[in-house]
């Protein structure tokens, strides 16, 4: 995602806002989360919320998460790695699933953003 936002505004000049939730409220703070997603991205905005705000947000975007529990006191949290593409008013566009290797990725928000600006 990460390289793929470069690509855009490299090619076409165009600012994407990259925002990843958090589906780990009971672990990941707001202080981790941040740190979190300035390793992959300088832009990227790392959101978290409580358990019940968590489970809204997935529920709307149709994100499926599971802890899992470890041997010991450590677990995983099993989701879905989904990237969602939104307009200007944070309505829905276009989802991107894993298979996207960065080209495809760039080139497929490029597509859509100009689409948009046309209608």
């Amino acid at each position: 995602m990460a390289a793929a936002i470069n690509k855009i505004k490299e090619k076409a000049k165009l600012e994407i806002v990259p925002v990843f939730i958090s589906v780990d409220p009971e672990r990941d703070t707001v202080e981790q989360v941040h740190d979190y997603v300035k390793e992959f991205h300088q832009d990227l905005i790392g959101l978290t919320g409580t358990s019940d705000e968590v489970r809204k947000v997935a529920r709307a975007y149709r994100v499926y998460y599971m802890k899992t529990e470890e041997e010991g006191s450590d677990y995983l949290v099993d989701h879905s790695i989904v990237m969602y593409l939104m307009n200007p008013k944070m309505e829905f566009v276009k989802f991107f699933g894993k298979n996207y290797d960065e080209d495809t990725l760039a080139e497929g928000i490029i597509k859509e953003v100009r689409e948009h600006k046309r209608s």
